[in-house]
């Protein structure tokens, strides 16, 4: 671990010795993450709901004083995440022993994550200078260690991050899903992280990040050119089945104006 996450570690065993360490973490992940979304979103009744899980979490602990602590868990949390060049509550979450192997959740290296965000963005600066941004989905954020990755490369090739890229994260796990938050909004990422399920395409919440407005001043709706498609997709496919019924009213009309059969006729009979 880094001397900082060690520090962090280090608070967060002061923190009512009562409680599992996992446990204050996971709290700390909660308010850190109602704090955020809160200032960032511009709906007033999510606000609210936001202001009332955070005093939800606070009264889970006797001692205020324990509460007091988590804005210096969250300044240390905020400084080495927004430094970028790691996956901060990823790493400490891995060393406390906060991740579920039963979900599926394993820690995943920093360098492991770099790598392959190298390999899969080798041509980000053409696609940004094409359409001026690129957007990305992440159907299994976890803790958002491969949007930090992702961030980090776009960053180190000069890229502005606030203005090009746009993301949607989807985490199933509560817990992660604050941290993919918390994550994403103190590395400058702009877009929507969501709680739900990418299979059965369930939704449970979701939030913007700080830098979201940013983005859409600049660029407006990163999805606009794919909306532009399925509307004429959808024009056409209307044009086409009003064509098909056409032809076949059509069709059912000259059947009874025809000339009737004369002659002799077939029969099975």
């Amino acid at each position: 671990m880094t001397p900082a996450a060690k520090e962090f570690v280090r608070l967060i065993n002061d923190i009512d010795r009562s409680k599992y360490r996992t446990e204050v973490f996971s709290d700390f992940c909660e308010m850190g993450y109602c704090a955020l979304a809160k200032k960032a979103s511009p709906f007033t009744e999510q606000q609210d709901a936001l202001e009332a899980q955070y005093m939800e979490v606070v009264g889970r602990y006797r001692d205020k004083d324990d509460v007091r602590k988590m804005p210096e868990l969250l300044g240390i949390a905020l400084g080495e995440i927004g430094k970028g060049g790691c996956d901060f509550l990823g790493m400490v979450a891995g060393e406390i022993g906060a991740l579920d192997s039963r979900l599926g959740q394993f820690f995943t290296p920093y360098e492991v994550s770099r790598l392959m965000a190298e390999i899969n963005l080798s041509n980000v600066d053409q696609m940004i200078d094409e359409q001026g941004f690129i957007t990305l989905q992440e159907p299994a954020a976890g803790a958002g260690g491969m949007l930090m990755a992702v961030a980090d490369v776009i960053e180190g090739k000069g890229h502005n991050l606030e203005t090009s890229v746009w993301i949607e994260a989807v985490e199933l796990s509560r817990s992660t899903y604050h941290m993919c938050y918390l994550q994403c909004a103190a590395r400058g990422l702009a877009g929507k992280i969501i709680c739900g399920n990418s299979i059965s395409l369930e939704v449970f919440t979701g939030a913007y990040t700080a830098a979201a407005p940013v983005f859409l001043n600049a660029n407006g709706d990163p999805f606009a050119k794919q909306k532009e498609r399925a509307a004429q997709w959808e024009a056409a496919e209307k044009e086409r089945v009003q064509r098909t019924e056409a032809e076949r009213a059509e069709r059912l009309e000259n059947l009874g104006t025809g000339p009737a059969i004369a002659g002799d006729q077939l029969t099975l009979f």
